[in-house]
């Protein structure tokens, strides 16, 4: 096979050392633009017309950033053309995907697309499961939960009974934009909330139509769940189990401790044994769809190993039962980022056989954690579909950091640096001021605007948005006022999207540096 790359002049460089470490016979060209986004569909055929050849190549491949359809271009050229992938460290992926190339997307959007659309139908395919069941009453879309199938993620309202309604249906509508299966309405420990419970319950299955659970040890607010439709408990124990009356198309999670008289299992052996042992009582009660929870605990005190130990010998006495992990006692105790964390415990349950990952974002350093947890299941099982560790599946979970290097600074030698100039003095905008804010309840940023305009308030998700919205308004009197509004947008845009605190005029890692 014999491939012709076209690329412009800066990217030359690149392109030209990652197509020649393909396997295959490879030309590269460089159009007279300085950057490959500016190719159009007419340009390469003024430039290649009688200069390719079908005889001569194979195929031809064309920046992924180049935008139209190609199909044309291949007409008049007598070659077929693709578009490659939009960044040169990418070009690799053209050997193992050439039958994914297309005429109208890059390569890597291509690719992206194609693996959103086999997640999706993992995740809806059951009939290839066999050792779980179905979470999921009458008037919802079932999730099936198994030690065979992904990891499911059940977000929990914390503390629901204490929101107002339009709360938690904003929390719920979030959680599953974020990639939650199932819905947990979080009780408040030491109160009776059951008509509260109940009615959020009901509106919540009814309004999103997704398996709802109740999180609660309260006989009176279980039931009150499960009547008003609740799809799954949390939980039984050796101090409830008795007194609370289920259907059995509901699913229940076993604790091993009896809350009522403050009993809690210390050692892994015996924690593991008595959910075991509860797990029959409950079956042989008539309820079939139940998981196990031996209790995640935090690091350190209590200790996370030592509660970890108590899924492992509770999977080496029971292959089968799904096991739930409660990742919120782990991201919600540990002071760090909980992108790493959360892919760590998705990767712990998906080898353990643990069916459902419960989280929550109720602290401000865990917002985001369902979307992490979400991702990070992806990349746990289809490691484990493809037997491989889970890296190299063109599913990742980088936030603060990045797999490749996408960009080949420009040759610079002999040119003259300009170093930074840092300036003291600060000249007042004539036209006025800026408050630059983030709501991450609304997911937008905020820009108000006070001077000899009046006030204006500018919000929106996109930094580039609000900044022109701001220019075309005439906001601004002084070119440094406008690199500073740019580059305060740019850091509230990254705060938004990361989940974090932004504050105005302090860098977005200051607190790291300390």
């Amino acid at each position: 096979m014999r491939v012709l790359f076209v690329t412009g002049r800066l990217a030359e460089g690149q392109v030209r050392k990652y197509a020649e470490s393909l396997e295959i016979e490879v030309d590269v060209v460089s159009l007279p633009v300085s950057v490959a986004a500016l190719i159009t569909p007419q340009m390469l055929v003024e430039h290649l017309k009688g200069v390719v050849s079908r005889e001569k190549y194979d195929a031809i491949i064309v920046p992924g950033l180049l935008r139209g359809d190609v199909s044309a271009v291949e007409e008049q050229l007598g070659v077929p053309v693709f578009k490659g992938p939009r960044y040169a460290c990418d070009i690799p992926l053209i050997l193992k995907n050439f039958a994914s190339l297309s005429k109208e997307e890059a390569l890597d959007v291509v690719l992206a697309r194609l693996r959103d659309e086999a997640w999706s139908k993992l995740g809806e395919l059951t009939e290839g499961f066999h050792l779980g069941f179905t979470i999921g009453r009458v008037d919802v879309e079932p999730v099936y939960v198994g030690v065979d199938g992904p990891v499911r993620v059940l977000a929990e309202v914390v503390d629901a009974p204490e929101l107002p309604l339009s709360k938690v249906i904003a929390r719920t509508e979030y959680f599953l934009e974020s990639g939650a299966d199932m819905i947990d309405i979080g009780a408040i420990v030491g109160k009776d909330n059951s008509r509260k419970i109940s009615d959020l319950v009901h509106v919540v299955r009814e309004k999103f139509r997704v398996p709802v659970s109740v999180d609660s040890l309260n006989p009176a607010e279980i039931e009150a769940a499960v009547e008003a439709g609740a799809d799954m408990v949390l939980s039984l124990d050796y101090g409830n189990f008795e007194e609370v009356k289920l259907p059995s198309d509901v699913a229940v999670t076993i604790l091993p401790t009896n809350v009522k008289k403050g009993e809690i299992p210390r050692s892994p052996e015996e924690r593991a044994r008595k959910t075991l042992e509860l797990v029959k009582e409950v079956r042989g009660a008539g309820l079939v769809k139940v998981l196990a929870d031996p209790l995640l605990e935090p690091p350190i005190n209590p200790g996370i190993a030592n509660s970890l130990r108590s899924y492992f010998f509770f999977r080496d006495m029971d292959e089968v039962t799904p096991l739930l992990f409660g990742a919120g006692n782990v991201t919600e105790f540990i002071d760090a980022d909980s992108v790493g964390v959360n892919v760590f415990l998705a990767l712990l349950a998906q080898e353990l056989g643990v069916a459902v990952l419960l989280t929550t974002e109720n602290s401000v350093k865990c917002r985001g954690c369902v979307r992490e947890v979400a991702a990070a299941r992806k990349l746990a099982y289809m490691a484990k579909a493809l037997s491989t560790p889970p890296k190299d599946l063109g599913v990742d979970v980088f936030v603060a950091k990045s797999k490749k290097e996408y960009f080949e600074p420009p040759d610079t030698e002999g040119m003259r640096v300009i170093s930074e100039v840092k300036v003291d003095d600060y000249s007042p905008d004539p036209l006025g001021y800026f408050t630059i804010w983030v709501s991450h309840d609304d997911g937008r940023i905020f820009t108000l605007y006070r001077g000899v305009k009046g006030e204006m308030l500018f919000a929106g998700r996109s930094a580039e948005h609000i900044g022109k919205a701001i220019l075309s308004e005439g906001l601004v009197g002084s070119l440094e006022h406008a690199i500073y509004l740019g580059r305060e947008l740019e850091k509230a845009e990254v705060c938004l999207k990361l989940g974090k605190s932004y504050v105005q005029d302090v860098d977005v890692f200051g607190g790291w540096h300390e």
